[in-house]
């Protein structure tokens, strides 16, 4: 649910990342509920793929392109995935200057952006190169099933087949799953659901009490066993 591909007027032989812009001044207009679906998945993504300096994310992001005329063009997919680049931060993507397009695209949909996510971003992924393409209605708006993905096949969009009412994503690793209203991923080799910020806090604050439990326990031990060896100790004196 972001913004339609468009046209930028700029020089294409001038095509520098650096004097590209990052906004193009128009608000983002997202429901409560797609903002929160975005985020948390945002997150979780990059909190599972945080060791892996090869894996970037990030979403509402401004992605450049030449078109096949030469002509240059942007698109702001609601979160990407690009395998085999750095994860710094950046202030545009450039296909040209990162030698590649993203590899995975999330799209968060709505009545409102259908003919754009269903028509024009699929032929433009598609033309680039963009080797899946999920599309998520959070509110149930239209999209049936909720949840469609597509694999890149012979520079074609191939609809994929869900497996145990999941899609399986090769470029992740993971499976995407409708939760409830929720969009999900699953580590389908370790059966383990990747936490969303407010799961993964909760998880830490849970390991951070048991830890303190569990060093409580050990030296309240220590300090039994150290009075048992006092004692032991007095006892042998007094009968020596």
């Amino acid at each position: 649910m972001s913004i339609a591909i468009e046209a930028f007027e700029h020089d294409a032989a001038l095509y520098t990342v650096d004097d590209l812009p990052e906004s193009n001044g128009k608000p983002m207009a997202e429901t409560h509920k797609h903002v929160l679906q975005m985020v948390a998945a945002l997150n979780a993504l990059r909190w599972h793929f945080r060791d892996d300096p090869q894996m970037y994310f990030i979403g509402n992001m401004f992605v450049y392109f030449l078109d096949n005329l030469g002509t240059l063009r942007r698109v702001s997919p609601d979160i990407f995935a690009v395998r085999g680049i750095s994860t710094e931060a950046r202030r545009v993507y450039s296909v040209e200057k990162e030698g590649k397009a993203p590899d995975l695209v999330v799209e968060f949909t709505s009545r409102k952006t259908k003919k754009t996510d269903t028509i024009k971003k699929p032929k433009i992924y598609s033309w680039l190169g963009v080797k899946e393409y999920f599309m998520f209605d959070p509110l149930g708006d239209y999209l049936k099933p909720r949840l469609i993905g597509y694999e890149l096949v012979g520079g074609q969009y191939a609809r994929m087949h869900p497996e145990k009412s999941c899609l399986h994503s090769k470029v992740l690793g993971l499976d995407l799953v409708v939760d409830g209203d929720n969009l999900r991923f699953n580590d389908s080799r370790t059966g383990e659901w990747l936490l969303t910020h407010e799961e993964a806090q909760t998880a830490r604050q849970l390991a951070e009490a048991q830890a303190q439990r569990e060093a409580a326990a050990r030296q309240a031990a220590e300090a039994e066993l150290l009075r048992l060896r006092e004692e032991i100790a007095r006892l042998q004196k007094v009968t020596e």
